[in-house]
């Protein structure tokens, strides 16, 4: 999924390229794109100094739409121009408020979230592209550079990640492995042996990843129930060749999951030193914002008033908003 998301991405530039090309050598279409970009600077500046709000999320879609092929219903904003480090990030998924505290250190430039996701009564549009994604929205992709100048283990500064994914569940899935805490448990600890097997199937038939790569893909934690901050979710982690991640899972009633995947800094034989004690400083300083980031984890649904839920074991406040101005009548 990574590397097709990737791939996507990779196409959306070179999109984009071509597009900036044709306007290059089209003045009417350059003064359009000026006007683009004026209008979406206003709206970051907004959200930056007012905080993030529906209204200038509909404006991005909007402005999105008017220049295409930008044209993108589940609206991303770019997190480092309208969040601080240290700020707890907010997305709003339906019913449900998630809000976690992020690092005091600034992400990456290629961070972003989309800070609104319906999938309950979705527009057209957005009803298109959830049948497009299978109902699966990725709704926050979040990097942190944990080593910049000397002793880094790569190049890339040993980035670490975050991805959150909420997803409409299957009828099948709602009765079973998403039921209740147990049964979340077993299916993740299907999966693990699953992704193992996978990838132990496919020695001596792949001409780009090696047999080595291929067979470190190993259980670092297996599937363990843990409550946060009122909520009980499933958590577990695998190796791959010189990476490993930490993933949490929860059931949000009704009918939809919520994931989170951390990723550990590329670079480090984590098969080799399991233990986080014993990992090169960038590697352990993105451990430790991985473990503050999911203890003030907090998911909260809105007018909660339904049969009791087996993953709550306890109704919580979500995290506070970033200090912002507040916005007057004329802004």
């Amino acid at each position: 999924m990574g590397l097709l998301n990737n791939l996507r991405a990779g196409a959306l530039v070179v999109l984009a390229a071509f597009s900036f090309q044709t306007l290059a050598a089209d003045p009417a279409a350059t003064e359009r794109l000026k006007r683009y970009k004026e209008q979406k600077d206003a709206i970051y500046e907004r959200m930056k100094r007012y905080g993030i709000n529906r209204e200038d999320i509909l404006a991005l879609r909007r402005l999105y739409e008017t220049s295409p092929p930008y044209s993108y219903p589940h609206v991303k904003i770019l997190a480092d121009k309208v969040l601080n480090p240290g700020e707890h990030l907010r997305v709003e998924m339906d019913e449900f408020i998630v809000t976690m505290k992020m690092p005091d250190i600034a992400p990456t430039l290629t961070t972003w979230l989309s800070p609104y996701s319906n999938t309950r009564s979705p527009d057209p549009a957005m009803q298109k592209y959830l049948e497009q994604e299978k109902g699966s929205l990725t709704v926050a992709s979040m990097g942190w550079e944990n080593c910049v100048f000397l002793g880094c283990m790569n190049r890339r500064g040993d980035v670490s990640g975050l991805t959150m994914t909420y997803r409409i569940l299957r009828p099948d899935e709602i009765t079973g492995t998403f039921s209740t805490p147990e049964t979340l448990q077993q299916g993740s600890l299907h999966f693990q042996k699953l992704s193992i097997e996978r990838a132990l199937a496919r020695r001596g038939h792949n001409p780009i990843v090696s047999d080595a790569e291929l067979e470190a893909r190993r259980v670092a934690l297996a599937p363990e129930i843990v409550t946060i901050n009122g909520r009980i979710w499933v958590r577990d982690a695998m190796n791959d060749y010189m990476g490993r991640n930490y993933v949490y899972v929860t059931t949000l009633s009704p009918g939809r999951m919520f994931s989170l995947v951390f990723g550990m800094p590329k670079g480090h034989d984590y098969n080799a030193q399991p233990e986080p004690t014993t990992w090169p400083r960038s590697a352990k300083r993105a451990f430790e914002n991985m473990e503050q980031m999911a203890n003030s984890l907090r998911i909260v649904k809105m007018a909660d008033d339904g049969p009791s839920d087996p993953f709550v074991v306890e109704r919580v406040e979500p995290g506070p908003l970033p200090v912002r101005e507040k916005r007057s009548a004329t802004d």
